[in-house]
């Protein structure tokens, strides 16, 4: 896979001979392949949220059979053609393809810092009359890169330089060790971090904005505010090469993200439209079973309604209120209790005599 990926990005870079265009290309090259696997992970996602009140009700139906309630849903899964895996597959296999173009475009920018290559250099310094003393850095040393085809264009113009140069920057230098050289050179890698945090936070908003109705976990909704600001942290200390890349998979997904918005969330008959009423549905049954459980089975009750406690206390209330109007009524004082259990009413004879 490295060697696929690393054999195409030399291609591109044979057409345009740009470190920085041929980046560019690859990075579009491969989030074009993944797009159907991301718009079929999210009909997959839209699907399942649009039947989650039947999937409930079967849960709750075979809550105590658990055979028997994986064997209903299976059913139910193949009945309305879903597969339960549909939204996770996807995107498992975007992975390691985006993990394998990351390395390619952080191979390139190795630089050659082998023991032979820093002898060869000393050697020829000497045969040249210099007696100087030079600390070898990145900045003398070319690059070595891995992965590249050694008989392309790409890795023979590599080996012969130690600068990648686009746009007025190195890209295999971080935006960290540029501003501590010349803070005014540095700026070009400051615009490409803003663009990523910008494009980040552009994402975001499109994706909240679709999904305002569902309710989220807070630790997502926590992940979902630190995200977008993690990245430009991370791109401060990677090579521009790889900010470049980050950038434009950034610009390529907002697009795509335009176009699943227009596609699966428009009009009132798109799945998206369906799975948010269905979403509503289910919360609203919800609201209205009672209550929310808390920990231990308690039940809250609804805004209005008398916690048990205070129903507790008003029924007491209510029982002493009614024996002391009984009382009032019939003109007879309550009974008291007397040593031994028994009670003794005033009105008896009995309590008429030991009062005279």
């Amino acid at each position: 896979m490295f060697d696929l990926i690393a054999q195409v990005l030399a291609f591109f870079y044979s057409l345009v001979p740009s470190y920085g265009v041929a980046i560019v290309l690859l990075t579009l090259a491969v989030m074009i392949v993944v797009t159907p696997l991301t718009l079929k992970s999210t009909r997959s996602m839209l699907q399942m949220q649009r039947l989650q009140p039947e999937l409930k009700a079967i849960q709750t139906r075979y809550k105590d059979d658990r055979q028997k309630m994986n064997e209903e849903l299976m059913a139910f899964y193949q009945e309305n053609g879903i597969n339960p895996l549909g939204g996770c597959l996807p995107l498992l296999v975007q992975l390691p393809v985006f993990l394998v173009l990351f390395r390619v475009v952080q191979g390139i920018t190795r630089h050659a810092t082998d023991a032979g290559f820093a002898g060869g250099w000393a050697a020829g310094s000497a045969s040249s009359g210099r007696t100087d003393v030079v600390q070898l850095t990145d900045d003398h040393l070319v690059f070595d890169p891995e992965n590249l085809p050694i008989e392309s264009d790409m890795y023979q113009d590599l080996i012969q330089t130690n600068e990648m140069n686009f746009l007025g920057m190195d890209l295999s230098k971080t935006a960290l060790d540029v501003v501590g050289e010349n803070f005014l050179g540095a700026l070009p890698y400051f615009a490409l971090i803003v663009v990523v945090l910008v494009s980040s936070l552009v994402q975001q908003k499109q994706i909240r904005g679709r999904n305002s109705g569902a309710q989220i976990n807070p630790q997502q909704e926590m992940i979902m505010r630190i995200l977008p600001w993690m990245l430009p942290v991370f791109s401060f200390t990677m090579p521009a090469a790889l900010v470049v890349y980050f950038v434009i998979s950034n610009l390529y997904r907002i697009g795509q993200q335009g176009y699943i918005t227009r596609s699966l969330y428009s009009g009132e008959d798109s799945l998206g439209a369906q799975a948010r009423r269905s979403r509503e549905e289910a919360q609203t049954k919800e609201n209205a079973g009672g209550g929310r459980k808390q920990a231990g089975g308690r039940t809250t009750p609804k805004k209005g309604e008398p916690t048990p406690k205070r129903a507790d206390a008003k029924s007491a209330t209510k029982q002493k209120s009614s024996r002391g109007s009984g009382a009032g009524r019939t003109g007879k004082a309550p009974t008291r209790q007397r040593s031994g259990g028994r009670t003794t009413d005033p009105g008896t004879p009995q309590h008429k005599k030991r009062k005279r």
